[in-house]
């Protein structure tokens, strides 16, 4: 989570989505761990979730700019991704009595905040955060 804020500031993309991809491997860990025959598809559905976030958060030494129309508007759907992907960690941990520790709920509100800073951030400077 530390590496996230950093890679924010810094508007460095690789140590910004370093840090939610080794994050999202809790999760899957976790649920993994959790696993049961009685609540067998709401883990299921949750270790996908994460796993389709570390997919996308996968940190490559692949360098773009604003001149690449594509990437720019690619990065702006995946960045949405991980904020909907957080926000539903949110819910699920804290509203809806999923017997995870509020402290990972936390974790992933400081990570949507991130991710909001850098949306804002992008939209006032173009996509300067894509270093």
């Amino acid at each position: 989570m530390l590496l996230t804020i950093y890679g924010a500031v810094r508007s460095d993309r690789k140590l910004f989505l370093s840090g939610i991809f080794y994050f999202s491997f809790i999760p899957i860990i976790g649920e993994s761990m959790d696993y049961n025959a009685d609540k067998a598809p709401i883990h299921i559905l949750v270790i996908f979730i994460f796993i389709t976030q570390l997919v996308l958060a996968l940190p490559n030494n692949i360098t773009y700019g604003p001149d690449n129309v594509a990437a720019t508007k690619l990065s702006g759907k995946i960045a949405l991704a991980l904020l909907i992907i957080n926000i539903g960690a949110v819910v699920f941990i804290f509203f809806l009595n999923a017997g995870v520790a509020l402290q990972f709920g936390y974790y992933h509100a400081v990570i949507d905040l991130a991710i909001l800073y850098l949306i804002i951030r992008r939209m006032g400077n173009g996509a300067a955060w894509l270093k």
